[in-house]
């Protein structure tokens, strides 16, 4: 049963990268660095936060006292460059600017937690929702053209998710 399941699992896996490199092969000019940096980074955050094993909140405080160094010498040089908008002469833009903190940090905590909760399989498939509504949104919100070479592709990773999905309802 084990093996069976992680072959289904490995099958969602291995039509995700035939997707994508059909994708970049066939229909895009240029390869998304940008995407697949941040995708790189983010699943590496999550397994640096899966293998460290501490409480959320203490794995946030320590992230923020990683982040707390860069965050000083960018605020030193915008306040150099005269670039300061957190003034009391704009209250409606420092109420925004002071709510920038806990809309990062609650959000960030309860993803966190879910993770501790769920696990990395389950929310990671969540993942694929939010490109599937920015496509659906492009299609047929802003008329942005769709190739059959994306369609080819945007079926073979759905067909990887339910695949994926599929197997971890199995298990449980």
């Amino acid at each position: 049963m084990d093996i069976c399941s992680c072959n289904k699992q490995n099958i969602s896996i291995w039509l995700v990268i035939f997707s994508i490199l059909y994708l970049i092969f066939f229909s895009i000019k240029a390869i998304p660095w940008v995407g697949i940096l941040v995708a790189i980074s983010w699943a590496l955050y999550n397994l640096v936060r899966k293998k460290i094993n501490v409480p959320t909140d203490i794995g946030l405080l320590i992230e923020s006292l990683f982040i707390l160094p860069i965050a000083l010498i960018v605020f030193y040089f915008i306040i150099k460059n005269g670039n300061n908008y957190f003034d009391i002469s704009n209250p409606p833009l420092m109420l925004l600017l002071t709510l920038a903190g806990p809309m990062t940090v609650i959000p960030l905590f309860l993803y966190v937690r879910g993770v501790e909760l769920c696990g990395l399989g389950p929310t990671g498939m969540v993942f694929y929702i939010t490109p599937t509504l920015q496509f659906l949104l492009g299609y047929f919100y802003y008329n942005e053209q769709f190739s059959l070479n994306k369609f080819v592709s945007f079926i073979i990773i759905w067909i990887a998710v339910f695949i994926y999905l599929k197997d971890l309802y199995e298990k449980n």
